[in-house]
Parts: C-alpha cells; sequence; structure tokens
C-alpha cells in the first residue's frame, strides 16, 4: 500500500469575550439590590415581574454561549465525522482479520492442550482412579503449559514430577484418613501438598474429639432460666444457612425480627392453593470452615405430594454426603455414617426429588432460611434449575404467634398444638407429612 498523506487546512481557534468586564460591572450593579430584598404577603406581583425580568436575562446570556459553542464547534465535529468514517472503512476487514487470527492462537492452544492430556494419559497409570481427578484439578494444571513460548520438556518435566508426588501421597491419604477421607483429598487436590493435608486432619481429628466427648452433656443439660439477646448476624446465603443449622440443632429458639437476605425464586405468602409438594430434609452438621471442615451436605429428602388437599404420593431418599455426619446430628435424626454409605449421592437424589416435584409449588418450615439453601445448591451442582415458587410455614407462623400465645412456631411445638402426629421427629419424611397437616391448619387461620 502506498503511504497515505491526509492533508487538512485549519487555523487555531479564537474566541474572545471582548467586554466581559463591562458585562459583569453592569450585572453587579443591577443585583446588588437582590442581596437584601424581601416582599411582602402582598409584593406576588412585584416578585413575579422581578423574576420573569432576571430568568430572561438569564436566558439571553446562555443562548449567547450556546450560540457561540456551536459555531466554534461545528468545524471540529465535521472533521471528526469523516475521520470516522475513514476509520470504520478499515476496522471490517481488520475485525475479520482478528477473529482469524485469534481463532488459529485458540486452535494451536487446544492441539497444545490435547497434546499435553496425551502426554498424561500415557504416564498416568500409576494414579488408577484418580488419574482424571487430579488432571482436573486446579493445583494440578498449569496454563503456561499451553503458551507458544512453553517447550514440551518443560511441561513434561513438570507433570512427570506432580503425577509422581500424587502417587506416592494418595495411597497415604487413603490408608490414614477414616472417615474424613472424601474433605482430606478435597485439600489434597486443592493444593497438592502434604503437609496442608496433615495440618487440616491434625485439627479435624481435635474438633471430632472434643464435639464426640461434648455432644452427650451438651445436648443433655438442662437450664431453667430462660432469656433472650438481640442480635444482628451478616453474611453470606452460605454462611447464614450453616449459622442458622447449628442455631436449631442445640435447640434455641430463634424469632426472626427483619430479613434482608437475597432470594432465588418467587416466595409465596399467602397459603391460598391446594396442590403443593412438602418436603423436608436433614444434613451432615459441620464443625466449620474456621476448623477446616467441609459445609454440611444433604443426608435426608422427604415429601409428600399433595393435590387437591389429598396425599397422593409420598417420596423419601437416604442418599451419600461422602462426608462424616457430626455426632450431635446422628444423635437427633438417628441417621448414621453406616447409614448413609452406599446410599444414591446427592446429586442423583436431587434430580429425583425433582421430578417427583415437577411444577407444584414447594412448602416447608423455615426452608426460605435453610432447607431451599441446600436444594438450589444441591440442583446447580447437578446442572438443573429448579425455580418452583415456594411456601415458608414457619415465616407465616409468626403472624399468628402473638395472637394465639404460642411459646415458639417451631414444627413439634405447631404439631402439638394443632393435634398433629409427629411419631420420628427430625426425620425429613415424618417432618413433611406434619407440615402437610400445619399449613393446613395454618391455611384455616
Amino acid at each position: 500500500m502506498a503511504e497515505l498523506e491526509i492533508m487538512t487546512t485549519q487555523e487555531p481557534g479564537v474566541v474572545s469575550f471582548d467586554n466581559f468586564d463591562e458585562v459583569k460591572g453592569f450585572l453587579a450593579s443591577q443585583l446588588e439590590r437582590y442581596k437584601e430584598v424581601s416582599y411582602s404577603e402582598e409584593g406576588i406581583n412585584a416578585a413575579k415581574a422581578d423574576k420573569a425580568m432576571l430568568t430572561k436575562l438569564k436566558k439571553a446570556i446562555d443562548d449567547r454561549r450556546k450560540e457561540i459553542k456551536k459555531a466554534y464547534l461545528a468545524p471540529y465535529n465535521e472533521m471528526e465525522a469523516k475521520i470516522k468514517e475513514l476509520l470504520e472503512m478499515i476496522n471490517e476487514p481488520l475485525a475479520l482479520i482478528n477473529e482469524y487470527v485469534n481463532a488459529v492462537a485458540e486452535n494451536e492452544k487446544v492441539q497444545k492442550r490435547a497434546q499435553i492430556r496425551a502426554f498424561y494419559d500415557s504416564i498416568s497409570a500409576p494414579l488408577g482412579a484418580f488419574a482424571n481427578t487430579l488432571f482436573e484439578s486446579a493445583a494440578f494444571y498449569d496454563a503456561k503449559w499451553e503458551n507458544a513460548t512453553t517447550r514440551e520438556k518443560t511441561y513434561r518435566d513438570e507433570i512427570r514430577a506432580k503425577i509422581e508426588t500424587a502417587t506416592r501421597d494418595i495411597p497415604i491419604i487413603q490408608a490414614n484418613g477414616g472417615s474424613k477421607i472424601d474433605v482430606l483429598m478435597m485439600k489434597y487436590l486443592e493444593t497438592l501438598s502434604m503437609d496442608a493435608v496433615m495440618e487440616l486432619k491434625a485439627e479435624l481429628d481435635k474438633t471430632a474429639e472434643l464435639a464426640t466427648a461434648k455432644v452427650e452433656s451438651f445436648v443433655a443439660e438442662e437450664d431453667n432460666t430462660i432469656g433472650y439477646k438481640i442480635i444482628k448476624i451478616s453474611g453470606t446465603a452460605s454462611q447464614m444457612t450453616q449459622v442458622l443449622s447449628q442455631i436449631a440443632l442445640i435447640g434455641v429458639e430463634v424469632e426472626e425480627i427483619e430479613d434482608g437476605m437475597p432470594r432465588e425464586g418467587i416466595e409465596l405468602t399467602t397459603p391460598d392453593f391446594d396442590s403443593f409438594v412438602a418436603f423436608d430434609i436433614e444434613t451432615s452438621g459441620t464443625y466449620g470452615a474456621a476448623n477446616g471442615d467441609a459445609p454440611a451436605e444433604i443426608i435426608e429428602i422427604g415429601a409428600v405430594k399433595i393435590i387437591g388437599g389429598k396425599a397422593v404420593e409420598k417420596f423419601d431418599i437416604l442418599c451419600d454426603p461422602k462426608r462424616e455426619i457430626t455426632p450431635l446430628v446422628a444423635k437427633l435424626t438417628h441417621i448414621t455414617n453406616d447409614m448413609v454409605k452406599g446410599q444414591p449421592s446427592v446429586d442423583e437424589t436431587i434430580c429425583k426429588f425433582a421430578e417427583f416435584v415437577g411444577e407444584l409449588p414447594l412448602v416447608g418450615h423455615n426452608i426460605a432460611s435453610s432447607d431451599m439453601h441446600y436444594i438450589l445448591k444441591a440442583a446447580k451442582r447437578a446442572g438443573l434449575a429448579i425455580e418452583n415458587p415456594y411456601f415458608d410455614t414457619y415465616r407465616y407462623a409468626q403472624k399468628f404467634k402473638a395472637k394465639q400465645g404460642w411459646a415458639n412456631v417451631k414444627l413439634e411445638y405447631l404439631s402439638e398444638q394443632f393435634g398433629i402426629s409427629q411419631p420420628d421427629a427430625h426425620r425429613a419424611w415424618c417432618d413433611a407429612e406434619a407440615n402437610v397437616g400445619v399449613y393446613f391448619k395454618l391455611k384455616e387461620m
């Protein structure tokens, strides 16, 4: 392409306000009297006249400003439009070229990624069932291996070293992890560091010992002196769910004064429907992130399908949380680690639950603050979108607490007040069935 020469003609713009001081002085003298002006109740006409005069003067000055600005900018605006037209002519073919260049670069990365995976597969047999998991872990794969400047020998040497280390470390974790194998393996795949794993194991062992030693006395402890504190707890949806779950487990009564948490789906506030799915879940409990423990997971989902006010179908599945159930949860629910071992995974269970529910509204007790979080998290992990509207009988019952003189609005208490049988409280299937009766009793109110 021949050298391009752009020829233009321009002169420095000159704008002057030749009598600015004169105009400013005149305005100052004319406006001086308004500094001390005051109007009587009968002086409205004079005030309106002054307002009209000053408004007209202001408009005249501002109109002149706009006139000067337009005249001064007109040459530049015309030139800018022409320059933009030229740039657009270049942008179209340039975009096509960039698209091609980027596609080639991405394709080269894809090819190199495939070469890296092929090499990994060729030497990862010693890892057995963990080969694919290790490759996909955050701590293993280094994106710089895909760069054009990274030599084949470099990434091959690094992959060999990581496989050798993992081949040595993983059997140690499997042999010594006990019931905490899943949590420890999660930590290892995050860090590829045995030091981090052993540090976490020591913390979990210490926490578990303390929890086991204290759980019996903690649950059985009686204190007849009832008091209360008003506190404000702020946190993410996950953190709040964990906090409220732990509070509920130890039997502390919580009265929700204000709820400022973001919500997914539509929360129904009026019990004006007769077809729905009442459900409840039980979770594993957790020693808390501060103690290095993984979040709680679902261990049971129980539900009852109601059509036109009649129960037509039931749902009850234990599921394997792939983590240890805490002693306190085991004591309250009577669900043990042995009972859930080998049961369907949480992902499988949530898929079956979604199929059972269909498009019906969900009804549950205290689900807005707890159960819905676990259900939506499990569904998202399984690739589902559960967007059913839901109704929380706990939140609705609070409206009647003072008027009815109820001591609290827990499901067990309301079931007793309404004469509803709840033979196995803290089991999901039983709580779901009891909640059907509570829903219809609240609807009558």
